[in-house]
């Protein structure tokens, strides 16, 4: 059986330590994040929604988990396929990361 110093066990403490504070400061929640009127108005804005809701008019749920997702999907009628469009947003810049547009103009 090996032992492992006790400089070695410290600095492999010290290590992880130093990983969760780094983590922790990474995923620190936003301060001041802004309302879901103003990520639907940044979805909006985007070239795809532009033209998504020239002939769209539904309501958009916005979910907050790491990024923020903007989602205004629409089902025309019951068996015909779900015309998406979601954006994902990065709140700590408040720039659009991507999106997803599935959708007849």
């Amino acid at each position: 059986m090996t032992r492992i110093s006790r400089r070695a066990q410290l600095a492999i403490a010290g290590l992880l330590a130093l990983v969760f504070v780094v983590a922790f400061l990474f995923l620190k929640p936003v301060d001041a994040p802004l309302s879901d009127d103003a990520y639907i108005q940044m979805a909006k804005d985007t070239p795809q929604g532009e033209l998504y809701f020239q002939n769209h008019n539904v309501p958009c749920t916005v979910t907050r988990v790491f990024t923020v997702q903007v989602n205004c999907d629409y089902v025309a009628a019951a068996g015909t396929p779900t015309e998406k469009f979601r954006v994902h947003i990065d709140p700590r810049r408040n720039v659009v990361i991507e999106v997803e547009a599935d959708f007849n103009p």
